[in-house]
């Protein structure tokens, strides 16, 4: 049985009713004593193939994640013991990327029996505000040489197999960009706004970027992302560097 709810968010149709349909499994399914909801449908800023996400909080010592469909719209159903959602807080807070704390502080609670989503929504929320540093020279240094040396392999690729290094340029244009983001001070963005971010960062590199995915030849994208890996890292393969030294215990 379902207990008395929040207020459901309003939404228009099919994702009101499909809402409705979670909740009532999710009730049916758990030892529920907390629910939230979010996600761009949510915020008004759904793609043709969002999806609602669900947190769940239950009393069980179990984590668990469901894809379902209900009324024909995709949910995710996140289900934590209240204490792990702090965790992957703390997970997201090292990595810069506040996954966790960004659907709580903008997701809306529809059960919250305890406080429980409250506090983690507060939480989140005071989070957010703290902006990361950027990763110290040494990191940088060792993510740069990563990903110059990642564009050097394609350029030895394209040599012998084009069609493989068409495929592996894809994948070290990203790299690049993640780079680039990740020299500045913030949070790293989503994949979805990577481009974005680049733009507000670095308009040289956002437009290299789009010339080197969408050349014509693949001659005419990698000197594209040979332009844009001699921006970013100044240097398109092999370069000098020492990393610092690590002390390394004795073996026991």
């Amino acid at each position: 049985m379902t207990p008395e709810l929040n207020d459901y968010p309003e939404l228009n149709e099919p994702y009101a009713k499909a809402l409705r349909e979670a909740v009532e499994w999710i009730f049916a399914s758990y030892e529920v004593c907390g629910l939230l909801v979010t996600g761009t449908i949510l915020r008004g800023t759904p793609d043709t193939r969002s999806d609602l996400d669900i947190h769940v909080l239950h009393r069980d010592r179990f984590r668990e994640r469901v894809q379902r469909f209900f009324n024909g719209v995709p949910c995710e159903i996140f289900v934590n013991p209240p204490d792990r959602v702090k965790d992957y807080f703390i997970e997201d807070l090292e990595d810069r990327r506040p996954i966790s704390p960004h659907m709580y502080a903008t997701g809306t609670s529809l059960f919250d029996p305890d406080g429980q989503i409250l506090e983690l929504q507060n939480e989140a929320t005071s989070l957010l505000t703290n902006t990361p540093q950027a990763p110290c020279a040494d990191a940088l240094t060792a993510s740069r040489y990563s990903v110059a040396t990642e564009f050097e392999d394609v350029l030895d690729l394209a040599e012998r197999d084009e069609h493989a290094a068409s495929v592996m340029l894809g994948a070290v244009i990203v790299h690049l960009l993640e780079f680039r983001a990740n020299q500045s001070p913030g949070w790293k963005p989503r994949n979805k706004d990577l481009l974005q971010r680049i733009e507000e960062l670095d308009p040289l590199a956002a437009r290299l970027a789009i010339e080197a995915a969408s050349g014509f030849t693949l001659y005419e994208r990698l000197e594209a992302t040979r332009s844009l890996c001699a921006l970013v890292t100044q240097s398109e393969g092999f370069f000098e560097w020492k990393s610092p030294r690590e002390v390394i215990p004795p073996a026991k």
